[in-house]
């Protein structure tokens, strides 16, 4: 399995409103899921995961490491969710 590494920052205001301005910033709103935890909103650049996912036919097997302020999480992808027309990438979730 490749594993890379992806820079995130923390997402504090959530809904539809602040979604659609995260993504005109180039950036995708995102979550990571924990059993045990509380569940961690993020948002990650555009063009980072693209550059991963967009040749990959197996993203679900893929480890990625988010770093999110010098504090590193193993996740995997759990689910993308795209636009239904546009090859863009509107939300994803990953799983720890």
């Amino acid at each position: 399995m490749k594993k890379f590494i992806i820079k995130a920052k923390y997402r504090y205001k959530l809904g539809t409103q602040n979604s659609k301005k995260i993504r005109k910033k180039n950036y995708i709103p995102s979550i990571i899921y924990n059993k045990n935890k509380k569940n961690i909103n993020i948002k990650i650049k555009y063009n980072s995961i693209w550059n991963i996912i967009k040749n990959k036919k197996k993203i679900k097997n893929i480890i990625i490491i988010i770093d999110i302020k010098k504090k590193k999480i193993i996740c995997k992808i759990k689910e993308i969710q795209k636009h239904p027309f546009k090859n863009k990438i509107l939300h994803i979730d990953f799983i720890r």
